[in-house]
């Protein structure tokens, strides 16, 4: 069970594409191979749930924090359903996030605001905006299939320590990012850097990922570093108390749930 963008899938779900694969290297994995490799490693359950705290940072260095309950579900036919609920502080206790996904489909999305006591969709064009003021965006926190991009083996490099497999994707819609690099580790294959670039080309943000915790057997992501270099501001999203394969309820993901938060 994939954490979409909010663990590995920063790389996974945006990249992983049944398209245009390039091997760089003879002998080695293609694009294509890799991304799949990873895609199986870290798809493993089939459902989980997590505490989340995502840490805001400002231009200045004024940090706020928020805390959150996610859960996730895959389902067999490639759907999979995610919901967010903030509970502190209090300006956004309630709040909460839902979206669903299925394969070759637009995800949907919804956000949920006590104060205002209804559930909104995010259209299409509102997904490329903040999520909830952190530097990922709508688009970010949705899953991704694997026929939405072109991707490339650009080289191998090292970064902390680690080889890594060095990806290029380009999205078929360039709807919120012209493309994405991503720094993949080849001794577990997972995705410990990426790069993404505006819709103009230029580069935008980074996120890291170097804290990795084996749980039931499947290599976990737990916090998260995403650094906009355009307006200079930074989010840090760590993962608590995770549990896979739970057998989380269907009703868990309805908008009448995240209304009622139970």
């Amino acid at each position: 069970m994939r954490f979409k963008y909010l663990i590995v899938s920063i790389a996974i779900c945006f990249m992983a594409s049944m398209a245009l694969s390039h091997p760089c290297f003879s002998g080695e994995l293609s694009a294509y191979q890799i991304m799949k490799k990873s895609e199986a490693l870290t798809d493993q359950a089939k459902d989980s749930k997590a505490e989340m705290t995502i840490t805001l940072i400002n231009k200045k260095g004024k940090e706020r924090q928020r805390k959150l309950l996610a859960y996730m579900k895959n389902y067999d036919n490639g759907e999979d359903k995610t919901l967010i609920i903030f509970i502190s502080p209090a300006d956004v206790k309630g709040t909460s996030f839902l979206a669903w996904s299925a394969p070759g489909k637009e995800d949907k999305q919804w956000l949920y605001l006590p104060a205002l006591q209804r559930v909104r969709q995010i259209s299409s064009s509102g997904k490329g905006e903040s999520f909830m003021g952190t530097e990922f965006s709508f688009y970010d926190m949705g899953s991704h299939h694997i026929d939405d991009n072109t991707y490339t083996l650009l080289k191998e490099e090292e970064v902390e320590g680690h080889m890594c497999y060095v990806i290029e994707a380009m999205p078929k819609d360039m709807k919120y990012y012209s493309k994405v690099i991503s720094w993949i580790r080849k001794d577990n294959f997972i995705p410990i850097k990426v790069d993404f670039y505006d819709k103009k080309g230029k580069y935008l943000k980074q996120a890291i990922s170097t804290k990795i915790e084996n749980i039931k057997g499947i290599n976990t992501p737990t916090h998260i570093k995403m650094h906009n270099v355009q307006n200079n501001r930074t989010t840090i999203i760590e993962f608590a108390n995770i549990l896979y394969d739970t057998g989380l309820n269907d009703d868990i993901f309805t908008q009448r749930y995240m209304q009622r938060g139970k």
